[in-house]
This record gives structure tokens, sequence and C-alpha cells, in this order.
């Protein structure tokens, strides 16, 4: 399935063997999360493995194994060596710890609570109640606050979205005439200190509560950038940083209704100058030809948040509606793209 192009029928494929291959996806993803949440690509970076071996570095059941390894490879995760060895390839090293492209957080993360989440999908389309709330009984930050473990890979996640995402959408925009950024619901600092790398001359100000920003200072010392970056805790319902030229909305806004959102985008508009700018990075759905990979997304935000993609057009009135002009809009190949505006 192609994931940013409208999905088709492979030629000469029945419409009931691929309706099944569509209903069938949940099997593979589950056994890529099982994959990913015990480390098989770990083991077998050291070298080829037969199933017994993985099951005592992992501790499970040797004949289950065998099956696991053999669905995964059939759908092109690990390969079979002809001793019945498995070995990595180029798809499973994306399973690999702490690899620059690592995506083992991204598929724990959404073969987990977002997958257990996803199972109660018809309630929340029948009540448009988030799925998430009805599955855990309260909603996914203060789910995170609380399970410590989810929480750091969560975090991982957005860093690996953060790579796979953002950075098309960064190269794309022009920073060099910015000399202070304000990153407003910044996480912990890894879209900033991509921001601070790629433009040696800027300074930050990174903007998220309290009991996110915690951490923070960890990741901007690992890029070399804790110099140039402040650390601000707060709610930015209540204010956002003044001081800067250009303040970042990445990721933020899609998580909050229009009232919420307008209340964000307003304090923004306080802080800022009359020559500063706002730049909006989020998911913007198209009007037409909707994506296999947008409209998962879009749903993704339904089940965790209660919330939808916006069009570009319910963008540009929910930031007229907060007094900003939009100036830019710079959009490439994928899910994301970014918003410029400044006061009106």
């Amino acid at each position: 399935m192609a994931l940013y192009t409208q999905n088709a029928q492979p030629e000469g494929e029945s419409s009931s063997s691929a309706l099944l291959e569509i209903m069938y996806g949940y099997k593979r993803s589950q056994a890529l999360f099982v994959a990913a949440k015990l480390g098989i690509a770990d083991i077998l970076s050291e070298g080829s493995k037969t199933a017994d071996e993985i099951a005592k570095a992992t501790g499970v059941n040797s004949r289950s194994i065998y099956h696991l390894m053999h669905l995964l490879v059939s759908i092109g995760v690990f390969s079979a060596e002809d001793n019945d060895e498995f070995r990595l390839n180029s798809i499973g090293k994306h399973l690999l710890t702490g690899s620059s492209d690592s995506l083992r957080s991204t598929v724990i993360a959404n073969g987990d609570e977002v997958y257990q989440a996803w199972g109660n999908l018809l309630h929340s389309i029948k009540t448009g109640e988030t799925a998430f709330e009805y599955t855990f009984n309260t909603n996914l930050y203060s789910y995170l606050k609380h399970d410590l473990a989810a929480g750091e890979i969560f975090n991982e996640w957005m860093k690996e979205t953060t790579r796979e995402w953002l950075h098309p959408v960064l190269e794309a925009s022009d920073f060099s005439e910015v000399k202070t950024l304000v990153d407003v619901g910044g996480g912990i600092g890894t879209l900033t200190t991509v921001i601070l790398n790629a433009n040696p001359k800027l300074q930050a100000i990174l903007f998220d509560q309290e009991d996110v920003v915690i951490d923070a200072d960890k990741v901007l010392k690992v890029a070399g950038v804790e110099d140039r970056c402040q650390i601000v805790g707060g709610n930015f319902f209540d204010f956002v940083p003044s001081g800067g030229d250009l303040y970042l909305l990445s990721r933020v806004l899609f998580n909050w209704d229009d009232d919420s959102a307008m209340k964000i985008l307003n304090k923004c508009y306080e802080s800022m100058t009359a020559q500063g700018k706002l730049m909006v990075i989020d998911c913007i759905f198209p009007q037409i030809r909707v994506s296999p990979f947008i409209g998962m997304i879009s749903l993704n935000l339904f089940v965790l948040g209660g919330n939808f993609m916006r069009t570009e057009n319910e963008f540009c009135n929910l930031l007229s509606s907060a007094g900003f002009r939009v100036t830019n809009t710079i959009k490439i190949n994928g899910a994301f793209s970014a918003i410029e505006a400044k006061r009106a």
C-alpha cells in the first residue's frame, strides 16, 4: 500500500483478496511490534541466528519465535538463510535501538497503547468521544505523566517522526533572517536542536510545560546547543515568552480544538512584535485525493485526542480570526507543511 498516494487495487488481484489483505494488516503490525519490543534486530546485529538462539536471547518460546520470524521474513522485515537462520536486512535495521535511522520507538508506541486505543475506533466514530480516554480512563498526556516508560517511548517516537516528517519541511524553510526562535510547545527540544544546528547564529527559547522541559537540557547538551537555547517552563494558555522574532508551533495545534487553538494563537500574538513572524508546522488535510497515510494520521489524531487534521482553508480562517495574515505556505511531499504568518 502506498502511503503518500491514493491506494489502488493491484492489477490482477481479486477484490476479495485485496480486502482481506487490508483487513489482516493489524496482524502484520503486531508481529512487527513484538519484534521491536523483544529487541530482535539488536540480537541479529551480532550475526545470523536460529529461532532457538533468538528465543534464548529474548527469554521466550522457541517455537513461537520460529513462526513469528517466518511471518516477518515473508513481509520483508528480516531475511532467512538456507540453513534456517535469520538475519538483519535493510528494513529490519530500522528496528535497531539508538541508530540514526531507528524507528523502533515509533513501532513500539503504535503497537502498544495506540493499538489498544484503535481497538475502540468504533466507539469513537459512534460517539465522537476520544478512544484513548475510553480505553485508559484518562487522556494521553496524563497517561504519559504517570507511565514513565510509556512517556520515554513517546518522546523517542516524536524524535523519530521529527527526523522522518519534519526535517524536509525545515530544509525548505528559510531561517537566515531569524535572530531568536521561540519554540512554543517544543517538548524536550528535539526540533529546536535541529534548527539551531542548521543555523549557527540563531538563538532560541524552548517553551513547554515544566514537567516536559525538565529533561530538555540533556537533549540540548547532547546536540551541543545548550549555550544558545533558554528553557522556559509554563502553560501556553497562560502566556508565551516574549523576545522572539519567529514563533514556532510545530505539531501543536492539531492537538486542540478551534477554541483552544485560538487561545494559543492569541498568546503568541500578544508576545510578538509588529515585525514578528509565526510559523505553524502541521498536518494539512487535502481537499481531494486523500492518501492512506493522511487518512490514518487524521483518524489517529481523533483516536488519541478527539481532533482531526484541518484543511488549508481551516488553518487560514483560524489564523485570520486570531489576527494573523498568512504570508506563505511551504508544501512538500508528505503529511506536514509549514504555514507562515504575520500580525495583520
